[in-house]
């Protein structure tokens, strides 16, 4: 069903130049026929990939259970910034990096997924600074929508054996044409005991959009993102699937359950309820708003479920978290 919208075969043209990464628009920029058809790799960055890291105590590493972490970084870019009363065009600065890596490497992951990170030369820093740190994540995936200033990636010490696009990432609001601000990342990765599917996503922020209501540009992402699924298990049916990221939304809004989709089909994905040390389940802190709410999430597909061990999984609550970003980071053991 479409519910407000209509989609299109339109997309973005992505193609990103050598430079620092720009200055952040809330809106994403109407796209075209042309630009899908001449374009489509564009919108994917995927680095080098080396030979995984050996598992520790375990030779085959079959019996390794394997850390997965989601992680919105807070703009780990270059970006206009406001230090000291003065606007300045900054990286990211170094106290938060610190946190930002003291967090990870405490965490351990064995597959990292982020939201906001910035073009590769930023997602390859991150890379060598974990490296730097002890986790050692050589394989690695890029990917963003028509909002070129925040990507999705993934870092991984498994292979990432394949990678995919959805066959649809735009929808038009009154007419007027959009594509899915931050794309949908698509990758396979083989671990030493399964092979599993993750998808990433940051939808639209509540920042108020002047083309279109921003509830309406999230739910209509939502709905690119579970015909997606719909597709991956329609053609697949045993693919054992993780979708992750920042929803921008709570766990009963439309665009949410819209991934969820029915609890009787295969396509329909779980969310893993994580709490922190206190029993609280909030993962971002709106500042300006002064607003705690859940707005990331973790789900599974019911082939994936039966694997996570969710008494290991857990929401992550450093004293430093806030340093490092206003989201905090989830972690789910994959057995």
């Amino acid at each position: 069903m479409i519910f407000g919208a209509f989609f299109c075969l339109l997309a973005s043209n992505c193609k990103e130049s050598e430079s620092s990464t720009e200055n952040w628009k809330n809106t994403p920029s109407p796209a075209t026929n042309q630009q899908a058809s001449e374009h489509p790799s564009q919108l994917n960055d995927t680095p080098k990939k080396s030979s995984p890291e050996p598992n520790v105590g375990d030779s085959s590493g079959k019996n390794t259970p394997v850390r997965f972490l989601a992680y919105n970084l807070k703009n780990y870019l270059t970006m206009r910034r406001y230090i000291a009363g003065e606007t300045v065009y900054k990286e990211k600065p170094r106290n938060e990096i610190d946190a930002l890596i003291d967090i990870i490497s405490t965490a351990n992951p064995d597959i990292l997924g982020l939201c906001e990170i910035g073009k590769y030369a930023d997602l390859t820093d991150l890379q060598n600074r974990l490296a730097a740190a002890g986790v050692k994540l050589p394989h690695a995936h890029r990917v963003h929508g028509s909002d070129q200033t925040r990507a999705l990636a993934l870092l991984s010490r498994y292979p990432i054996i394949k990678t995919n696009s959805p066959k649809q990432t735009d929808y038009i609001i009154e007419g007027v044409p959009f594509s899915i601000s931050r794309g949908i990342l698509d990758a396979t990765v083989e671990l030493p005991s399964r092979t599993i599917r993750l998808l990433g996503v940051h939808f639209k922020s509540k920042r108020p959009s002047q083309e279109a209501d921003q509830a309406l540009m999230r739910r209509n992402e939502s709905l690119l993102m579970r015909q997606h699924i719909k597709d991956i298990m329609a053609s697949e049916p045993e693919t054992q699937l993780l979708a992750y990221g920042d929803f921008n939304d709570t766990k009963n809004s439309k665009s949410v359950s819209s991934i969820r989709g029915r609890s009787n089909s295969n396509s329909h994905m779980k969310i893993i309820e994580l709490l922190d040390a206190r029993g609280e389940s909030w993962t971002h802190h709106w500042k300006l708003e002064d607003i705690y709410s859940r707005i990331d999430f973790v789900m599974t597909n019911p082939k994936l479920a039966p694997h996570i061990n969710k008494k290991e999984s857990k929401l992550l609550d450093p004293k430093n978290w806030e340093v490092a970003s206003d989201h905090r980071p989830m972690l789910v053991i994959i057995e």
